[in-house]
């Protein structure tokens, strides 16, 4: 049993800037309720495809994190794949293979972390 429940992204936040029409979503998780856990990379797209599922833009699957903190921020200040005309609020890096690290995580010891795009912080003041 999958949960796909609340993996979207916030319409009332996002849908203005990316200029959405109507009510989109696209998932970027599917959590296996049954061994509590996330799905990996190949198994949550295959999931999304069996299910006829759009996916959030993937920009990359070969990405090597690099110790430069600019240089994460030059990655992350781009505009978005939805709509070009708008930036993008950022990029979020984690494994393909799910890893835990209860130092670096969030509570769940899932590792993943996001880079915000600073233009986008400026254009919409968040």
């Amino acid at each position: 049993q999958k949960d796909i429940s609340n993996t979207c992204f916030s319409l009332s936040r996002i849908e203005v800037k990316l200029k959405l029409k109507g009510q989109t979503i696209r998932f970027f998780n599917v959590f296996n309720i049954d061994r509590y856990e996330y799905l990996a990379f190949e198994a949550f797209v295959s999931c999304l495809k069996t299910l006829d599922l759009p996916i959030v833009p993937i920009l990359s699957t070969d990405y090597l994190l690099e110790n430069d903190i600019e240089a994460l921020i030059a990655k992350a200040t781009i505009k978005s794949t939805i709509c070009a005309e708008a930036w993008a609020e950022g990029i979020v890096i984690r494994p393909l293979e799910e890893k835990r690290e209860m130092i670096l995580s969030d509570s769940s010891g899932r590792l993943t972390f996001k880079a915000i795009n600073p233009e986008f912080l400026l254009k919409y003041g968040e």
